[in-house]
């Protein structure tokens, strides 16, 4: 059966095509910002909560940390609301067909967010009465949202391959995982693994402003994180390679060096994650910092052009026209701009109230 003939009909967009493709590309990377430290405080807390099973002082790092993990939750999963719904503006035609067909592994991640989330809270109000049962808590955290994760890696993977598609006629119960695609686990790894890394950023940072404020014990904890950073790094480079490998050889080179743009993109990705390493072991956190958010900006657009590539033959006759209606598109950057500056403010207050004293 011709793929073709199981692409839905797009709808008409009412700006330009590349117009959405820039919101998409921008709120993605402020996702997977926010994605991978979420994830990376989870397990921050997971190896605090095993390393000091009896704390000794009355504010212990995991305490701390999982304070905030509501937050941070709340800030991932409303960061990635932008970022699918412009997908399923450009792409709608592509990602509704992938959710059907993992329809029961889609519907049920909304149940694993929320169980995720009970389990945060109860990590912190039980935190006294759970004693030695914490760690569990936060690994049973940790586990679910790597699922929801891993879920969502297959979903974008069968958006991309409408070949596979045709499964739905052997299996049509909505549990289809692309297990014929071999970039899948590279794939997810790869976010894992850059979790892991920020876990480790994270801990260099708060050793780094412990040890700013006196605390010379911290320095240990500043130089550890750093040194995890950059060795988690350096094995992101290796399941990188992985994944590059599970693209056929003439597309690799047809996606590099076909376009003029995707391969300096993709140099400059790896000149920043190599210098991100070299930053991490010299003990230069803010350095680390910003060279950490550039190579997964760089990574972001290099993981579109590769999907752009896969869809190519599919896109041209399935590519939604453009009717031009400004005036939804003024109101939305209004509604925008408007956003941006609440949470601005929010967040301003929110730093204030804490400088305060009580």
């Amino acid at each position: 059966m011709d793929p073709n003939q199981l692409i839905p009909t797009p709808d008409v967009l009412s700006a330009p095509w590349e117009l959405f493709n820039l919101l998409l590309v921008g709120t993605f990377t402020l996702h997977l910002l926010a994605a991978n430290i979420m994830l990376g405080a989870l397990f921050v807390v997971f190896w605090y909560s095993i390393k000091n099973r009896t704390p000794k002082i009355p504010d212990p790092p995991d305490r701390l940390i999982s304070r905030k993990l509501p937050i941070a939750i709340a800030f991932t999963i409303n960061l990635g609301v932008p970022p699918l719904l412009f997908l399923q503006v450009i792409y709608g035609n592509f990602i509704y067909v992938s959710s059907v067909l993992m329809a029961v592994y889609w519907l049920s991640l909304f149940v694993l967010i929320i169980l995720a989330y009970y389990g945060v809270y109860l990590f912190n109000f039980k935190y006294d009465s759970l004693a030695r049962r914490r760690s569990w808590v936060m690994g049973l955290v940790i586990a679910l949202i790597l699922v929801v994760g891993f879920f969502f890696t297959n979903s974008l993977l069968l958006m991309i391959d409408p070949k596979s598609w045709t499964r739905y006629f052997s299996e049509p119960w909505g549990r289809i995982i692309h297990t014929a695609e071999p970039s899948l686990v590279p794939r997810y790894l790869h976010f894992v693994l850059a979790s892991l890394a920020t876990g480790g950023l994270i801990m260099g940072l708060i050793g780094w402003w412990k040890e700013k404020q006196g605390e010379t014990e911290a320095g240990e904890t500043f130089s550890q994180g750093l040194f995890f950073y950059a060795l988690v790094t350096m094995l992101q480079f290796l399941v990188g390679a992985w994944y590059l490998g599970t693209i056929p050889q003439g597309a690799l080179a047809q996606i590099m060096f076909e376009g003029r743009v995707i391969f300096p993109i993709f140099l400059l990705s790896v000149i920043l994650g190599i210098t991100s390493i070299l930053f991490g072991f010299s003990r230069l956190p803010w350095h680390t910092t910003i060279t950490f958010v550039l190579t997964v900006l760089f990574m972001v657009l290099f993981r579109y052009a590769v999907r752009g590539f896969y869809l190519q033959p599919y896109i041209e006759n399935n590519r939604p026209e453009s009717a031009y209606q400004f005036s939804p598109v003024f109101l939305f950057l209004i509604v925008l701009l408007i956003g941006i500056a609440s949470v601005t403010y929010v967040i301003r207050l929110a730093l204030r109230n804490r400088r305060e004293p009580s």
